[in-house]
C-alpha cells in the first residue's frame, strides 16, 4: 500500500511517463516504416573548448578531447587510437553535439572515422548498462544507420557482455569488426 501522497504521485507520474515513453517509441517506428529521411544537418565543429581536457590519446581530431570519460570509455578511445585504420576519433560532449534525433535524442560517446571514409558512431556501456535505456538507442543507432547509407555505421559496445541484439558488440569483438572498416 502507498503510504504518503508523495509516494502514490511519484508512482503515477512514472507509469505516464512511461506511457509517453511507449507511445513515442511507437509513433516513430510507425512513422519511421513510411518515410524515415536522414539529413546531413551536422558540421563538427572546428575548434572545442572542453571544461576539462585531455591530449593524452593520440588520432583525435580536435588538439584536446573532454576528459569526462569513465574507465571503458577511456580503454575503448585507447583501443580506437591504436587502430591503423582509424584517421581520426573524437569524444562526442553528451547534450551539446551530434545527435540521432528520434523517439528519444541520443548523443553515441564517440565519433570515429576510417582510412576508407567510413563515419562510425560507437556508443560505449558498462556490462550494467543492458535494459531498455540501451536497447532503445541500440535499435534507433540501428534505424540510423540503415536509412544514413554505407559510409555511416552504428555500434553499441560493452566490455565483456553485450545485448543479445544486432549493432551489439564486446569491445574485443568490436575492435576486429573496427579493423575491417
Amino acid at each position: 500500500a502507498m503510504q504518503s501522497i508523495n509516494t502514490y504521485g511519484k508512482a503515477v507520474e512514472d507509469k505516464i511517463r512511461s506511457l509517453q515513453d511507449d507511445y513515442r517509441k511507437k509513433t516513430f517506428e510507425r512513422k519511421t516504416e513510411i518515410d524515415l529521411t536522414v539529413s546531413p544537418l551536422y558540421n563538427l565543429p572546428k575548434v572545442i573548448t572542453p571544461a576539462k581536457a585531455t591530449s593524452s590519446i593520440p588520432k583525435s581530431l580536435y588538439e584536446a578531447e573532454a576528459n569526462d570519460m569513465n574507465n571503458f570509455e577511456w580503454t575503448m578511445a585507447n583501443a580506437i587510437a591504436q587502430m591503423d585504420n582509424v584517421k581520426w576519433w573524437h569524444r562526442n560532449i553528451d547534450r551539446k553535439e551530434f545527435f540521432i534525433n528520434g523517439f528519444i535524442n541520443h548523443y553515441p560517446d564517440f565519433l570515429l572515422c576510417t582510412t576508407r571514409g567510413h563515419i562510425i558512431l560507437l556508443e560505449a556501456k558498462g556490462d550494467y548498462l543492458d535494459g531498455d535505456d540501451s536497447k532503445n538507442k541500440l535499435r534507433l543507432g540501428r534505424r540510423w544507420q540503415a536509412a544514413a547509407g554505407d559510409t555511416y555505421r552504428y555500434f553499441m559496445v560493452f566490455d565483456k557482455k553485450a545485448l543479445p541484439q544486432e549493432g551489439a558488440y564486446r569491445l574485443d569483438d568490436m575492435i576486429h569488426v573496427l579493423k575491417a572498416l
